[in-house]
């Protein structure tokens, strides 16, 4: 029952600070992202970017292929990566817009108290602290640790990394033992 409650509060919010996200990416208020703003947001976060890579995180999940992400290709690539359970799916700007939505004080940095409310609703309690040390290195609330954009895409890139490794590859896979047949 809990989860569910917990669920079903977490799907509002979300929906929430991924509205927020999408307007504060979409400068120009014309209901699309395109590089120029993407570019303008790297550089008011003072994180380094180049134009050839924003394209590239456009055109990851521009569907249309109008060089722009609507806010239907926005929700959709969010979807898919936050469902995603094989770790393939583009996450370049998924991963800028979970920086957006943990910035709760728009202050340009995330800190673990911020992003703990979402992981949280995300993970549930028994994985919270392991999603904390996996971003931040701690779960200590009180330890001040903030991270800034460039910090947090690292983290994050890290982290999925990590998990890609840890999946089973052709060189890792062991094939069960032939079934031994029974004789009567």
């Amino acid at each position: 029952m809990a989860a569910e409650a917990r669920e079903r509060f977490a799907k509002k919010n979300e929906a929430e600070d991924l509205r927020r996200a999408f307007d504060k990416l979409d400068s120009k208020g014309d209901g699309k992202i395109d590089a120029d703003e993407l570019v303008r947001f790297f550089t008011i976060m003072a994180c380094q970017a180049h134009k050839n890579d924003v394209q590239d995180m456009i055109w990851e999940v521009d569907e249309d292929c109008d060089q722009c992400v609507s806010w239907l290709e926005f929700q959709s690539m969010y979807r898919r990566c936050r469902n995603d359970t094989t770790g393939y799916e583009p996450r370049r700007l998924f991963n800028v817009v979970e920086f957006i939505m943990n910035d709760k004080d728009d202050s340009g940095s995330v800190s673990v108290e911020e992003a703990m409310q979402i992981l949280y609703l995300r993970y549930g309690k028994s994985l919270l602290d392991t999603q904390l040390e996996e971003i931040f290195g701690t779960s200590d609330t009180n330890s001040g640790k903030d991270l800034t954009l460039s910090e947090f895409l690292h983290s994050l890139s890290r982290s999925q990394v990590k998990q890609l490794r840890s999946k089973v590859t052709a060189k890792s896979y062991k094939a069960p033992p032939p079934a031994q047949k029974k004789r009567k």
